[in-house]
């Protein structure tokens, strides 16, 4: 591989992601809100499901992005220098696990102090949300975080970052699988992988609910492996996708950009659609995600957009503006309940999003970085060392 993607437009991306998410988010919460008899708000929140605006508040979508660029990112990680399965496990715990479980121990103690109590008007699910002080058994099912399906009580993001953490591990596998097999194999073992893990998973909730919760965590990683193999196949393959993809007339890059767009808006409408209420949808919205990875990574003339101080701002504070955007709506809307109208409550609470997100990636992320990176330095100053010794030697 002899180039790689631009990180500045991918580190854009991520923040874009994590807005985008806020604002899906924020969007679901005034949603639960509204009434049978809200006609017009109901009808405003669909069109612009449909719209080319879609994009801003594309929950589902941005996150499987967010596994594309994971997917991209461990390839380089692995691919850029030798390194043991345990310095691997080392960097990435790191990495992944001191902002998840700083988010844990918020969303909790917020959740203790602030919930508990019925919203009337606010629909089910919002008050299937922080139900009950946290138990202990709540605490060590975070704390351990693999294999735990019960997240959206107290932070219902942290789904994804189980999935992350899975994933992860198993990454190494992927990477000698992806060193070994055609591209066009590894695609079609994650389709047919994703495909028998959503199969499965409807055959469970047939059975049993409770067995299929269960199992949950274990099936979505079977699914979406996928994603983070198709992210990891354009880092190994960045140098003849950069050059396809320069190489296109505009025309051509038009509609590549037109036919991503109508698979990120529409993939998963198309099954909903038809009733088909599973996680199977992602892979019709697989290809949108595809294209706009494939877009931020290679296009030229986005360099000086991502690049601004802005988007590089909101790139760099990506990770905890999507861990803590949930427990800032939550915290506001059950503090604030009934004495100021939603509108203002979620108004407020999008404006503290990006202040706590900052403070939690000063606090805990950027030290989390530091400590991710060290003990890879320290064990390449080791084989450097051993190297010089070895060179002196012969």
């Amino acid at each position: 591989m002899k180039s790689r993607p631009h990180v500045a437009p991918l580190d854009a991306l991520r923040g874009l992601a994590a807005l985008s998410v806020v604002l899906f988010h924020t969007a679901l919460l005034y949603q639960q809100s509204l009434r049978p008899e809200d006609h017009a708000a109901q009808q405003v929140l669909s069109v612009l499901r449909l719209t080319p605006l879609h994009p801003l508040f594309a929950g589902q979508e941005s996150v499987l992005v967010f596994f594309v660029l994971s997917g991209l990112v461990l390839f380089l990680l692995l691919h850029g220098r030798p390194m043991t399965y345990g310095a691997y496990v080392r960097k990435r715990l790191l990495r992944l696990y001191p902002p998840y479980l700083a988010a844990v121990l918020v969303s909790m103690a917020l959740a203790a102090a602030l919930g508990g109590r019925a919203l009337p008007d606010m629909g089910a699910w919002v008050n299937s949300l922080w139900p009950h002080p946290p138990t202990a058994a709540d605490l060590a099912g975070h704390v351990i975080a693999l294999g735990n399906a019960n997240t959206e009580p107290y932070n219902f993001v942290l789904w994804s970052l189980v999935q992350e953490l899975q994933i992860s591990l198993l990454f190494p596998l992927l990477y000698l699988a992806l060193r070994r097999w055609r591209p066009a194999v590894i695609v079609g073992a994650g389709v047919a992988l994703s495909v028998a893990a959503n199969a499965g998973a409807l055959a469970l909730a047939h059975v049993s609910a409770p067995l299929a919760l269960a199992w949950s965590p274990l099936l979505n990683t079977a699914h979406y492996l996928l994603f983070f193999a198709v992210g990891a196949l354009m880092a190994q393959h960045s140098a003849a996708l950069g050059a396809w993809y320069a190489a296109l007339p505009r025309a051509r890059k038009t509609a590549l950009l037109t036919a991503g767009l109508l698979s990120s808006s529409y993939g998963g409408l198309v099954l909903a659609h038809a009733g088909v209420s599973s996680r199977i949808g992602d892979l019709l919205i697989l290809p949108g995600a595809f294209v706009t990875v494939l877009v931020f990574a290679h296009e030229v003339r986005l360099a000086r957009f991502a690049g601004s101080a802005p988007l590089q701002f909101l790139g760099r504070v990506s990770y905890s503006l999507y861990l803590y955007h949930a427990v800032v709506l939550l915290a506001f809307v059950f503090a604030l309940h009934g004495r100021a109208p939603l509108p203002v409550i979620l108004g407020g609470a999008l404006l503290a999003t990006l202040p706590v997100a900052a403070l939690a990636y000063l606090l805990v992320e950027r030290p989390a970085i530091r400590w991710s990176r060290a003990p890879v330095r320290r064990a390449a100053r080791a084989d450097g060392a051993v190297a010089a010794h070895a060179a002196q030697a012969d």
